[in-house]
């Protein structure tokens, strides 16, 4: 395992926040005409998934917000008339790998850090984000996670039990997560050279030998992606609004 030392920042560096709004939404849209769902783009309440996630970001510690999307006319009038961070757009690609690198690409900044989030996930708080990157600040690479409280069975194709780790060392993975660029850079390469199907990108650090600090962050962190977690998402929000979560 590569210690991340030389990756470590001494005072706060930039940082980019990244947020992953290019998703074809595929379980979201099942039964329907493709493209039916847009999951950044469904109302909760009075705003859209896109807004409560852009308005966290606008109230942390970023400097600079970069929106990967299709297509950003759906975006613009989203974006609070009031944020005074800058706030430019990248373009989506064919997966989610090449989507997150086109918004770390689109980062004017050299070096400092890239904090990257799935917009399907709308109860992002600034202070998740700000924890996060705190903890990137000092290892240079770092998620939102969440110890599982289910059993879990690894199976084989034949659905037969193969082993059932223990619960006390799992954790369930989540957005935001920040890097250093240099940890990024490096670990995408690697995983393009490789091949690497990888669904988030500490798989590609952790696939590159650095290691990831794990963040515990609430469980209502969600993310959205059949139509039953929209029924979730909109008891969360009521909750919320009631001051009873």
């Amino acid at each position: 395992m590569k210690d991340n030392t030389d990756a470590k920042v001494s005072k706060r560096p930039f940082v980019s926040g990244i947020i992953v709004a290019a998703g074809s939404s595929v379980r979201m849209n099942a039964g329907l005409p493709a493209g039916t769902i847009s999951k950044p783009l469904i109302k909760l309440g009075r705003k859209t998934v896109f807004e409560y996630v852009i308005e966290a970001f606008a109230a942390s510690s970023v400097d600079e917000i970069i929106v990967v999307c299709a297509d950003k006319s759906a975006f613009l009038p989203l974006i609070p008339k009031e944020l005074k961070k800058p706030v430019r757009f990248a373009e989506g690609g064919k997966t989610r790998a090449i989507s997150v690198y086109n918004g770390v690409s689109a980062s004017k900044q050299g070096d400092g850090l890239v904090c990257i989030h799935d917009c399907a996930r709308p109860f992002v708080t600034s202070e998740m984000i700000d924890k996060v990157i705190d903890a990137a600040v000092q290892s240079g690479a770092a998620t939102a996670s969440h110890p599982v409280t289910d059993t879990i069975k690894y199976v084989n194709p034949e659905a037969k039990t193969i082993y059932t780790p223990e619960r006390k060392y799992l954790v369930s993975v989540q957005t935001p997560q920040a890097f250093s660029k240099k940890i990024y850079t490096v670990s995408f390469a690697l995983a393009q050279k490789q091949n690497m199907t990888a669904t988030d990108e500490t798989s590609m650090v952790e696939n590159a030998g650095f290691q990831v600090t794990y963040v515990e962050t609430p469980r209502t962190n969600i993310k959205l992606t059949t139509p039953e977690d929209i029924k979730t998402a909109k008891a969360i929000l009521f909750l919320q609004e009631r001051g009873e979560l």
